[in-house]
């Protein structure tokens, strides 16, 4: 038993060993220029140690983009706790998202790969479907936390649930954009909390 969980925990640790190689290597030059022979060659492996692992590329792409989002995807959930308000899940779900970013420099690395260094091609198409799907359900989720917040008395009445929670969702996507290209524009807490601020009074009574 001992040498079943031994390997177990080998094939593990080559499986992650991959995936950081994956990470380095998409990083640098994209998805579509990246070969798995590349991947291989900087994790220090085989090709066929790769295909061990990973069917191929896509796979190889998709549980990259899924495994190390996972952990900032818990953060975010954490944001909608029942033990806050509506207007403070928004506000802890747009802040937490911004700083995140600085907190998990993996995390980081995986939205540049996804937003500039990823074409979508057809092999893609699935995945790209599930992104469009995921941002719906977060723009309906946000949209709800809105409807609740009117009725609590801490949203004003007069807001349209899904426009804010579109504004909502925009502002996020395009803040992590721009800190993406130059950290500088969010180069503190204080100015993520004081754009979320900002957006959150045109919501208030």
């Amino acid at each position: 038993m001992k040498w079943v969980r031994r390997t177990k925990e080998e094939a593990a640790a080559t499986r992650e060993q991959i995936l950081d190689a994956a990470l380095r290597v998409f990083s640098r030059r994209g998805y579509s220029a990246a070969t798995l022979q590349d991947v291989a060659a900087e994790a220090g492996l085989t090709r066929g140690a790769v295909y061990w692992h990973f069917k191929g590329k896509v796979e190889l792409y998709s549980a990259l983009i899924g495994e190390r989002c996972a952990k900032a995807n818990e953060v975010f959930a954490e944001a909608l706790s029942p033990r806050y308000s509506p207007l403070e899940s928004i506000e802890r779900l747009l802040t937490r998202s911004l700083e995140y970013l600085d907190e998990d420099p993996e995390y980081r690395a995986v939205l540049s790969i996804t937003l500039f260094k990823t074409e979508l091609t057809p092999e893609l198409e699935p995945g790209f479907q599930q992104k469009i799907a995921s941002a719906r359900r977060l723009v309906d989720m946000v949209a709800d936390l809105v409807r609740k917040g009117i009725a609590a008395g801490q949203i004003d009445r007069a807001t349209d649930p899904r426009a804010a929670a579109l504004a909502a969702v925009s502002l996020v996507h395009g803040a992590t954009a721009l800190h993406l290209m130059d950290p500088k524009v969010l180069e503190s807490r204080a100015v993520v909390r004081r754009m979320v601020a900002t957006f959150l009074r045109g919501l208030q009574r």
